[in-house]
């Protein structure tokens, strides 16, 4: 069954990430891509920290981790590179990795307390 629950939660989590971070400009900081990612983020420390989660590989591994893509944050500044916004680029992942410890730290400090 857990073989099954992953799969299917894989398969939703990332449809539910394409849907949410969809056409997003080019030239521009993806800020949907970075609203998943950093909700994914506190909502893994929270699982992480929670002693109430039963299946925490499906919930982390499965679901968070098709939620959120560290290949999509790395395509996306790649992109801006190549539309000529560096700074953006730059300030892209800068934000991304500080928010998404940040993120983390926050639902693991939450989590412990459930």
């Amino acid at each position: 069954m857990t073989a099954l629950a992953f799969v299917v939660v894989a398969a939703v989590f990332t449809l539910m990430r394409a849907v949410l971070t969809s056409g997003q400009p080019v030239d521009e900081i993806p800020w949907r891509t970075f609203t998943v990612n950093i909700s994914g983020a506190f909502l893994l420390g929270i699982v992480v920290a929670s002693t109430w989660w039963n299946n925490p590989v499906v919930a982390t591994t499965a679901g968070l981790g098709s939620l959120t893509t560290f290949s999509t944050v790395a395509a996306e500044a790649a992109s801006l590179l190549d539309n000529g916004c560096k700074g953006r680029a730059m300030a892209y992942v800068g934000i991304t990795v500080v928010a998404g410890i940040a993120a983390a730290w926050f639902g693991l400090s939450i989590g412990e307390m459930s």
